[in-house]
């Protein structure tokens, strides 16, 4: 893009910066990097543009221009704007829709005789001296910075309010191409500076707010859900306990049946043994006070009570 631009040249009677558009055959030129004489060209084929006449040390400002060079004309251009007092009205693009708003503007209302403009401005801001592309300036008050962009954009926290970040480039081709320009001659510039409207704003604001709900709605559930896997432990825990403590006392009770169960059987063993007499003790008779009569098959007493024999180890009894 950068070799069809018509870059402007210095009017050598008036030592102002001209863009082609604004010139005359009439007119002397010279170029704004090498001071050389220039030729202005105009006709029904190309537009109109500067070109150097011929020389033995050739400058490409013209037919090749550097980076620098082209940021150098376009703040040439942004200055001469505002040194003719143009109206301007300065718009910017929203990075989200596309969509274009007006966002300020410099009139004759801002021009006086105490108001100037000036390239290369020095300044200090937060304590560091800054350097501003172009600079409008009333008095010794900065009214409006302009910087003019071909690569590298301006830090935003490096300038201070009202200013605009113009692209070279687009700068020099719109005005040479009289784009953004109306019957009136109010120009319109974009400024390139990160920009989303009021809409997308509030877009962004209602989603990240929805998205702030929906994680916190998430986050809920997931404490709502760790509480009620919480309160699920503690009473399988609870149940474990209660389990192990009936588990315990059943234990304890089985092993008391248990040693019931074979002192029972002991007892048992003991009163199948037989008594010395050669009866088993289970079959003798312990009444208090024993009917005996005597059974003449064996010879042995025997108590009509309980159906028991009388020991024969204790005849006394």
């Amino acid at each position: 893009m950068s070799h069809h631009l018509s870059m402007g040249a210095i009017n050598k009677n008036t030592n102002e910066y001209e863009m082609p558009r604004n010139a005359t055959k009439e007119n002397k030129y010279k170029c704004p990097e090498c001071n050389g004489d220039v030729i202005f060209r105009k006709g029904k084929i190309k537009i109109a543009h500067f070109s150097h006449k011929k020389s033995d040390n050739p400058c490409y400002y013209y037919d090749k221009p550097t980076e620098s060079q082209i940021h150098k004309d376009a703040k040439l251009l942004m200055k001469s704007l505002l040194d003719h007092k143009k109206n301007i009205n300065i718009y910017r693009t929203c990075v989200e829709c596309g969509e274009y708003g007006w966002w300020d503007s410099i009139t004759e209302e801002n021009y006086n005789e105490t108001s100037k403009t000036i390239m290369e401005y020095r300044f200090n801001y937060k304590d560091s001296v800054k350097i501003a592309d172009v600079a409008f300036i009333n008095l010794t008050n900065i009214s409006y910075i302009f910087e003019i962009c071909y690569r590298h954009k301006t830090k935003e926290e490096n300038r201070p309010e009202p200013w605009a970040e113009i692209n070279a480039e687009k700068l020099i081709s719109d005005i040479n191409s009289d784009k953004n320009i109306d019957k009136e001659g109010n120009i319109g510039l974009e400024c390139i500076r990160y920009y989303k409207c009021d809409t997308c704003v509030e877009k962004e604001e209602y989603e990240n707010r929805k998205r702030i709900l929906y994680y916190e709605t998430l986050r809920k559930e997931q404490l709502e859900r760790e509480k009620i896997e919480k309160e699920r432990q503690e009473k399988y825990k609870k149940e474990q306990e209660e389990l192990r403590k009936y588990q315990e006392k059943k234990e304890a009770e089985w092993k008391i049946m248990r040693e019931e169960e074979l002192e029972r059987r002991r007892e048992e063993a003991e009163l199948q043994k037989p008594c010395k007499c050669g009866i088993r003790k289970i079959n003798i008779c312990i009444c208090e006070t024993p009917n005996y009569e005597m059974n003449k098959l064996s010879n042995n007493l025997f108590c009509v009570g309980c159906n028991n024999w009388k020991c024969r180890c204790c005849p006394f009894g």
